[in-house]
Parts: C-alpha cells; structure tokens; sequence
C-alpha cells in the first residue's frame, strides 16, 4: 500500500508545478488578516463547515497506527479533496492554518499514531485554540505523507504567528524573533529569507515589501489591500483561490478563477452543534457578497463528485478500492454530543 502511494507522489509532484503558492499576515494597531493564494492547476473545490463533538479516526494506511480524536471547535474549510482533507481554514477560537508545498521532510516511523498531511490541518482545527497547541501536539501524533510535501503558516487570534515545517526528522518551528518577516511561499523559510536579503524578485519579497508599506490612509481597508497584496503575488495557474481571513472580526473574504467577485463568510453565524446538518458550497458558484446562507445541506454525492474532478485535475492515479475509502471517509465521522 505504501509503494502505491510513493509512486503517486512521484508522479503528482512532477506533473504538476508546486511553486506557486504564497500566504502572509499583516497587522495593523487591533487589526489582523491572513492573506492567501492557492495558484493551482484548478479552482475545483468546497467550502465545509465541520462540526464540534465529532469523533474521527485518522485515514492512513498500515504499518501507520491512526490518530482518534473528537473535535473541540467547529471550522469552516477550503477542501479540493473532500470533506476532512483542507487546504487551509479558520476555527471558531480564530486559528487559521494554511498550506503551502515545500521541500519538507515529514518524520521517520515511530509509536505515535498517524494523520495524512491534509488531515493534520483538520485536526489541528479541531483541537488547537492557539499556536502553543499545535506546537504540543507534536508529541502526540505525526504526518505520515500520502502524496505531498507542505508546510504551514499559522496564526491565532491573539496574533501570533508561526511557520511550521519539518526537516531533520523534527517539527521546526518559526515564530517571535525567529519570524521577522510573516510570509511564506513554496520554499523553505529560511531559504526565503536568504533570497529576500540577497535582493531576489519573488513572491516572498513582493508580499513583504507591501506588507512594509502599508498604511492604512491609503488604503480603503486592510482587507482591500490584502487583496491587492495577493494580486501581486499571483503566479498565473489557471486555478485560484484568493482568500483574505480578517481574524479579529471572524469574517472570509475570497475570490476564484470561476469568479471574480469578493465573496463573504461571518464564521460565527455558523452553527457548529453536530446534531446540525452539515454545511457545504461550491467554490465555483457564481455569488456576490456574504453567502452564509447560500450555504446547502452536505451531500455525499457532490463531494465526491468534486474530489474525482480534483483528482483527475490534478494528474493523480489511485486504485479504485483507495479511493472508494476517500469518498467515504466523512461516513465514517461520529456525532458524539451536542
């Protein structure tokens, strides 16, 4: 099983460009915004409220023991690989977590149980109120890598920022004084800093340059110039999503290539009981301002339906019977309490 799945990152990671991605934080007196573009070979993709009180039991394949769990916060995700696999979200304790592709590597095999790299950000959404959090979770569980090499950026609503990564067998952690500069993109941190220093014109350094320049007398709303931060930093994939997280007032704001519009998400109008049906949208709908309520009741068939064109979007081949347990994962995630 494990073969399978090295070959197929092999495969993905050289039929599709990864260096394309960036995420940064800007801050600003009491304000404070995540600022995120996924340039991709697709925009296909669902936008998931997940539910608090749910028990969940990791997707990962033997000798890998799976992590169980059941969710302490509810979450709204960006998903192109279905229900419990993100890209990135908030929570409701306003901790946003994103991913980018990077040259990382994920520990060796040990005791702890095991979350595939698009899990570990659902399960750090669901447990972690806060960067400390997701630092200690490091010794509870590891990523043991289905197909792609990531790291993270990270920030809570109190304002802190971490970049996470993995090299040496260890999580490497970037944050305080150790992150002078809160964007990342597609190399190692410590790569890009070296490039910004030494003058380089890349994503890195466009983004931290307008991140200096900032000021909000010119500039409508922080979120406006966040958008405009992302424009500039676009690397012209034929898929996008441009997401603009204004953490302190709980609130999305995105666009995508299927459609230009600003479109709005208030988290907290949510309701994140999991006796509550579940919440889904479809990143290519046609909407314009807050769209909380164009919200729909999820449906096993879209999902699935959005994941095969995901993957078939994205090059990547999987035995049928693997991706039958993709499709029906979310099938097996238990309501436990309200």
């Amino acid at each position: 099983m494990k073969k399978t799945y090295l070959i197929l990152a092999i495969f993905i990671l050289s039929a599709v460009n990864v260096n394309s991605c960036t995420t940064f934080v800007l801050k600003y007196q009491n304000q404070l915004v995540f600022g995120r573009n996924l340039d991709w070979v697709s925009d296909v993709g669902l936008i998931i409220v997940n539910k608090r009180n749910v028990w969940k039991q990791s997707l990962v394949f033997a000798p890998d023991k799976p992590m169980e769990w059941t969710s302490k916060y509810g979450s709204v995700t960006f998903n192109q690989f279905g229900k419990e696999f993100p890209y990135g979200g908030i929570n409701e304790k306003g901790l946003v977590i994103e991913i980018m592709c990077a040259d990382v590597s994920y520990p060796e095999f040990d005791d702890r149980p095991a979350v595939n790299e698009l899990q570990w950000i659902q399960y750090q959404l669901d447990n972690s109120e806060n960067i400390e959090d997701i630092i200690k979770s490091d010794s509870l569980l590891r990523i043991s890598k289905i197909s792609q090499d990531l790291h993270f950026l990270v920030c809570d609503k109190n304002g802190n920022v971490a970049v996470i990564e993995f090299e040496d067998n260890k999580m490497i952690v970037y944050q305080g004084e150790n992150l002078p500069i809160p964007v990342l993109e597609n190399d190692m941190y410590s790569v890009s800093q070296q490039k910004h220093a030494a003058g380089g014109n890349n994503r890195f350094t466009r983004a931290t340059n307008m991140i200096n320049s900032y000021n909000p007398a010119n500039s409508k709303s922080i979120v406006n110039y966040s958008f405009k931060i992302l424009d500039e930093v676009i690397a012209g994939m034929p898929g996008l999503w441009s997401i603009v997280y204004d953490i302190k007032n709980m609130k999305i704001h995105f666009t995508s290539s299927s459609n230009k519009n600003i479109q709005k998400i208030d988290v907290l109008k949510f309701d994140f009981s999991c006796n509550v049906k579940n919440k889904m949208y479809n990143l290519r709908s046609i909407g314009v301002g807050e769209i909380n309520k164009r919200f729909f009741s999820f449906s096993s068939k879209i999902n699935k339906n959005i994941m095969a064109e995901a993957i078939k979007t994205n090059m990547i081949y999987l035995p049928d019977e693997i991706l039958q347990r993709f499709y029906n994962y979310h099938g097996t995630c238990k309501c436990l309490k309200n």
